[in-house]
């Protein structure tokens, strides 16, 4: 099934300004809808494209090749192989640029706000007031929202009223240091342009209501060396802080576990000779603070996995719910 026009600017716009559409991309949707888009400036055609893309596996040393006409066709000609030599069509070498401001108005009057998008920051704008009378934000891309100082910005904009962001989908942990201001995200490809109750650019109002978070089950801000886990706070010492930071870091990763001797050198230092039985001390601290006051310690515990070959332990968290910040 073909993507929607909406939701394709929508989605290439995430990438941050200038986000470009091919024309190979555009032929779909050529018609009036289209012709419109143009007519508004949303989008904004390019000159035709000189150069293409080399060879997946060319080692010419060329960044790109250049795009020549022979005998009435448009051939993106590789300099070492005549056989590599691409063919292009009129579609290949059109290409639009999607105008951030003009497409963020297209979104507001197909949504029906009154007035025009004020702009807060670079690729953020303040749209109104939701229908529950929240202030309402719009960031096109995942770099505009997460941008030093955004947040006092629009709530100086909002004016005590709370604020829904709608934004790209975003890393868990720039997620969580969001919602822990106060701010409630929403998906702009789960409201706008979602073939639910609205149709075209409108944003769908029902989609921002305030639902309960999908925050992650655990997290750890470095700083203020706190933890919390399913929304608990624990209590750790600084032992305990450090191996759970390290295994956390490693459940981000892989291999996700964490080897003994690995383990020794974090805690003790490398210099310090230690048995690895050692290990079994911090570890099982650890277990015994993370399951102090849960409903379910004995699953908490087991959080914490013993691994072997190699010999170590593992976080049996899912990366996309753990977030640790600064």
């Amino acid at each position: 099934m073909t993507e929607t026009l909406p939701r394709l600017l929508l989605r290439l716009s995430e990438a941050g300004d200038p986000a470009i559409l091919w024309g190979r991309q555009a032929a779909p949707h050529a018609g009036r809808d289209f012709e419109r888009l143009l007519d508004r400036g949303v989008l904004v055609e390019q000159a035709p494209a000189t150069e293409w893309d080399v060879c997946p596996a060319c080692d010419c040393g060329l960044d790109a090749r250049l795009v020549q006409q022979v005998n009435g066709q448009h051939i993106a000609v590789c300099p070492t192989d005549r056989h590599s030599d691409v063919i292009l069509g009129d579609d290949d070498l059109r290409s639009f640029r999607i105008h951030p401001s003009a497409l963020v108005r297209e979104i507001v009057m197909a949504s029906g706000f009154g007035g025009e998008p004020t702009p807060v920051a670079a690729g953020v704008w303040h749209l109104g007031e939701t229908s529950n009378q929240r202030a309402l934000f719009l960031a096109l891309s995942q770099d505009a929202v997460l941008q030093p100082g955004l947040i006092g910005l629009m709530r100086s904009v909002a004016r005590s009223v709370p604020i829904t962001v709608i934004a790209p989908a975003m890393a868990a942990d720039d997620q969580a240091r969001l919602v822990d201001a106060g701010l409630h995200l929403v998906s702009g490809l789960d409201c706008i342009a979602c073939d639910g109750a609205a149709s075209g650019f409108a944003i769908d109002q029902s989609k921002l209501e305030s639902r309960p978070s999908l925050a992650p089950r655990l997290v750890i801000r470095r700083t203020a060396k706190t933890v919390s886990l399913d929304g608990m706070p624990k209590t750790l010492s600084d032992q305990e802080f450090q191996l759970l930071v390290l295994l956390a870091e490693h459940a981000l990763k892989s291999p996700a576990i964490v080897e003994n001797r690995a383990i020794e050198a974090h805690i003790w230092g490398a210099s310090i000779h230690r048995i690895s039985s050692q290990v079994r001390e911090p570890v099982r601290a650890l277990r015994d603070a993370l399951a102090h006051g849960s409903a379910d310690a004995t699953s908490v515990r087991a959080l914490i996995e013993n691994r072997r070959n190699p010999n170590g332990y593992r976080l049996a968290i899912e990366p996309d719910e753990i977030a640790i910040t600064d």
